[in-house]
């Protein structure tokens, strides 16, 4: 099976959902190219012609698009639990010695 371009033709929107998505258009088409390119891996793969991408391809770029924030977000919950963890255990230290430190003088 050889790989062929495809590049993604967002369908045409018309009616309401068109001008609530009109404001959101540059910024997703700034992102889409480069995410919904497929490069071909052998050279005569390279002269085919590109196949415009289907509702399920957008659909499949969008979930992906959504997969990558909802893990960057995640790792940046995980990075700050993390620090507050870090950050308890160096409080609980503390904690200890001070206790040390007291029960000495007893």
């Amino acid at each position: 099976m050889e790989l062929v371009p495809v590049r993604f033709q967002p369908p045409a929107r018309t009616g309401p959902a068109a001008s609530r998505g009109a404001t959101r258009a540059p910024a997703a088409a700034a992102a889409q190219p480069a995410a919904a390119v497929l490069h071909a891996t052998t050279a005569h793969a390279t002269k085919a012609p590109a196949h415009p991408a289907t509702a399920e391809d957008a659909d499949l770029i969008e979930r992906q698009a959504a997969f990558d924030r909802f893990m960057q977000l995640r790792s940046e919950l995980d990075r700050e639990a993390n620090a507050l963890r870090e950050l308890a255990m160096e409080q609980i230290k503390r904690d200890d010695a001070f206790m040390n430190a007291w029960i000495k003088l007893i």
